[in-house]
């Protein structure tokens, strides 16, 4: 009998009206307030969203409420908050719940400016993987017939290990209408679907910073993946060079750099920015969405290839004379040249012989990370130098996916071309008259 009362009470509980206990505000937008809550029916906390009081006869408020509601329920990527339930409160306001996160804002970790939009630059590596997250977010979004169409800092929230969550999809279009409801129509034969329910083009949408040529003057109805592959162009030049590519003293003036000026290369303003990542954000900023990646499968494609080389590498600078390693010292990184010229010698003194120069583009020091032993040889900045510097792990990382008999080979060249290198540096010795300098 105990248990049956027992039974009996748990579905009351789940019958109250009185779900959620409210627990403290989180944060307040234009159109809705978030709040810590307690779901009294399944044990947990949530944050939740309210339509804000005073928006509640506005009908693009309303609207855009309802449609991040619905694009957020229809989506399901792990850089995208779940929501758990979207219903309306007693008061008539519409409301969701969704998962409750802890981090900072994108524009909270590069201090950006909000007057300026001008921020500090993270290091590449953790540049391209916020941007690699990025743009496998919107790509998921894509593959389900939605765009974003509000991409900027403030609607990215960076979580511990600098995990993402792209946030804020009120302003999101429905481009592809069958390829929205495929997810559904494959699961259920018969459904009928107003995709177009919560869409309006009475009003144009997004952020003018990070907004696309086509955005500033488009009906949102017509806007394609090719606008959000825009606006990830913005904010990763922003990421790379610190600040955004379009700037004007006006909303006029600034749409109109947006949609005919064209951006200065980001290398103007980074040194050492390798030409590939340049010319990759460059076309991103196309103004004719056709110029443009044709999809951000190509553009994370692009990032992949490109974190597999040594582009990614952090930079480090040399004056002249500086002695970037010694000989004998242990071999924990290889280099690649970005500019200024490195002289490779032996010796010290009376004794010193000059083996060669190397100059951009050049890789030296890895052979003996490869060998996994001393140095043989010193290393010198003839100019001011800077390089990119690889760490052994990464380089053995690289050359441990190979085959084992192309990784045989691979070890024995490097013996030979080692002990070809000693006996040179023998013969040096030996003639007195060898050169000093090799060109």
């Amino acid at each position: 009998m105990a248990k049956r009362d027992d039974g009996r009470a748990l579905l009351t509980a789940l019958r109250s009206p009185d779900r959620y206990v409210p627990l403290g505000i989180l944060g307040e937008g234009a159109v809705g307030c978030v709040e810590r809550v307690y779901d009294k029916h399944l044990g947990r906390i949530v944050a939740r969203k309210t339509l804000r009081e005073a928006l509640r006869d506005e009908p693009n408020a309303l609207r855009t409420f309802a449609n991040e509601a619905r694009i957020l329920g229809h989506l399901d990527h792990g850089s995208v908050i779940p929501i758990f339930d979207a219903y309306v409160n007693d008061v008539g306001l519409p409301v969701y719940t969704m998962r409750e996160v802890a981090g900072r804002s994108l524009a909270q970790v590069l201090s950006m400016d909000r007057k300026t939009a001008q921020v500090r630059p993270l290091s590449l590596e953790r540049t391209l993987k916020i941007v690699s997250q990025v743009g496998a977010a919107l790509s998921h979004a894509h593959q389900r017939g939605v765009v974003h169409l509000d991409l900027k800092p403030q609607n990215i929230i960076v979580l511990e290990h600098d995990e993402i969550l792209l946030v804020d999809w009120g302003a999101a279009s429905i481009f592809d209408e069958a390829c929205y409801a495929e997810t559904l129509t494959s699961a259920l034969d018969a459904i009928e679907l107003d995709v177009g329910e919560f869409q309006s083009d009475e009003f144009i949408v997004g952020t003018p910073r990070y907004m696309s040529p086509e955005q500033t003057d488009s009906a949102r109805s017509s806007l394609t993946p090719a606008s959000d592959i825009f606006s990830l162009g913005i904010l990763f030049y922003q990421m790379l060079s610190g600040r955004v590519p379009f700037t004007g003293e006006s909303l006029e003036e600034l749409l109109f750099h947006i949609r005919e000026t064209g951006p200065d290369d980001p290398r103007s303003v980074m040194r050492g920015l390798h030409p590939h990542l340049a010319q990759l954000v460059l076309a991103m900023l196309e103004k004719n969405p056709e110029d443009r990646p044709t999809s951000l499968e190509h553009v994370l494609a692009e990032l992949d290839a490109f974190r597999g080389s040594a582009g990614e590498f952090p930079l480090r600078a040399f004056d002249e004379g500086a002695v970037i390693f010694a000989e004998e010292d242990e071999a924990e990184t290889a280099f690649v040249i970005v500019e200024g010229q490195v002289e490779i010698s032996t010796g010290a003194g009376a004794e010193r012989r000059v083996l060669g120069r190397h100059l951009p583009g050049d890789v030296f020091g890895e052979l003996a990370v490869l060998r996994d032993g001393p140095r043989t040889a010193s290393a010198t900045a003839l100019t001011k130098v800077v390089v990119r510097v690889i760490g052994r792990d990464a380089l053995r990382a690289e050359t441990e996916s190979l085959s084992p008999w192309v990784l045989s080979m691979l070890e024995g060249i490097v013996e030979r071309f080692v002990d070809r290198s000693e006996r040179i540096v023998e013969l040096l010795v030996d003639d007195g008259d060898g050169p000093d300098r090799a060109d």
